[in-house]
């Protein structure tokens, strides 16, 4: 198994479009696809405090919710639940074919991609501060293109286009739906009212 997931890593960032094929063509019951999900995100959210004990930022720049690793667990486990079922639903509008099990796969195993940049720009952040910004902002240019390709091949596409658009729709109503809550829920651009 170890060699597998050595081999899916690798693929996935060097052949995205393969290795969403190799990863949905497993035989992964929705029950394992949730857990593969929640080890994911525990295991971000723990890697996140790690890195703010770590590199503490000032208390004014972040949000009391951010404190509670509980809360970061579950904002996160929310998030990324939500991006996997508009990633489904809107896909299926779109013309594609993927099922909910194949897109909630995804997303896991995104998470342990995401967990292994975490870790790099971590480290990175101990030894080559400078490098480790450049770092993050190229690995979330290509995290991009991961994920395109991973919807291009769960929704059984055409052409990357759709999936493209399917990306931005989904950030452009995430980002519309999440200015109404937290409007409503009266966060503010300096913090809570």
């Amino acid at each position: 198994m170890t060699q597998f997931l050595r081999q899916l890593f690798i693929m996935t960032v060097y052949n995205p479009t393969q290795a969403a094929s190799v990863l949905l063509d497993r035989a992964v019951s929705r029950d394992a696809a949730w857990s593969i999900l929640a080890l994911g995100v525990i295991l971000n959210t723990l890697l996140y405090f790690l890195s703010t004990t770590l590199f503490p930022m000032p208390p004014e720049f972040t949000l009391p919710l951010l404190r509670s690793p509980v809360m970061v667990g579950t904002i996160l486990g929310l998030v990324v639940f939500i991006f996997a079922f508009v990633f489904y639903w809107l896909g299926r509008v779109m013309g594609g074919q993927g099922t909910f099990d194949h897109i909630l796969l995804m997303m896991g195993w995104l998470q342990f991609m995401r967990l292994f940049v975490q870790f790099s720009s971590l480290m990175l952040m101990l030894f080559l501060p400078g490098i480790a910004q450049l770092f993050v902002l190229g690995a979330g240019l290509y995290g991009a293109w991961i994920v395109v390709n991973f919807l291009n091949v769960a929704h059984q596409y055409d052409s990357l286009g759709k999936a493209v658009m399917l990306l931005m729709l989904t950030l452009f109503g995430l980002v519309i739906g999440m200015s109404i809550v937290l409007s409503v829920i009266g966060v503010t651009t300096v913090g809570l009212a």
